[in-house]
């Protein structure tokens, strides 16, 4: 099998939790080769330079893991909800892709988080971590679903206030790593 996953190998090995790291990989390894190629914004509009190219998608979600990493720090978020944020970071973008995928069923980038959270949905599996993980696969979807905060899609929408404390994170940091005059270590590579 492919290992799409290599791309994002260091920032997988920031989830302690093996069964959360496994997911993550196996979600990356099955969703589309467009996600690695695919530049962050398709105008440019709302994301830096370094992330309007071939690839710019990638190195917007290591700019998202990177700031959510240091925001866990300094909030004191550790163990499997820690785990979560990141998994969460690393696959909220999963459904960034061309509207001729059938994976999807929505092609507009702005339904991306329904369609995300619909892929991971579909995901098979192992039934003895089902019961174990149910927790994580509830917070996983809300910090994938509402990543998107003020612009989270109408459907799905809720009120900033009412976003759980990695929910928060997950936007957070989503958000500042689309601001064009942030550096952060992950543009430089």
């Amino acid at each position: 099998m492919e290992e799409k996953w290599r791309v994002f190998e260091k920032e997988l090995e920031l989830i302690k939790d093996s069964y959360i790291r496994e997911f993550t990989k196996e979600s990356l390894n099955n969703t589309s080769d467009y996600f690695f190629i695919a530049q962050a914004s398709s105008t440019g509009k709302y994301h830096p330079t370094c992330t309007i190219k071939k690839g710019g998608l990638i190195v917007h979600v290591k700019r998202v893991i990177y700031l959510a990493n240091r925001l866990c720090t300094g909030l004191g978020i550790e163990g499997i909800d820690k785990d979560i944020i990141l998994s969460a970071c690393i696959l909220h973008d999963i459904a960034k892709t061309p509207s001729n995928d059938s994976r999807f069923t929505y092609a507009d980038y702005e339904n991306h988080p329904i369609n995300a959270v619909k892929y991971l949905a579909n995901y098979k599996h192992p039934e003895d971590k089902q019961l174990e993980y149910a927790d994580f696969y509830i917070k996983l979807n809300g910090c994938i679903q509402y990543h998107m905060g003020l612009w989270t899609p109408k459907e799905i929408k809720k009120d900033i206030k009412n976003y759980s404390l990695l929910e928060l994170v997950v936007y957070i940091s989503d958000y500042i790593a689309a601001t064009k005059d942030l550096i952060t270590p992950e543009d430089i590579k």
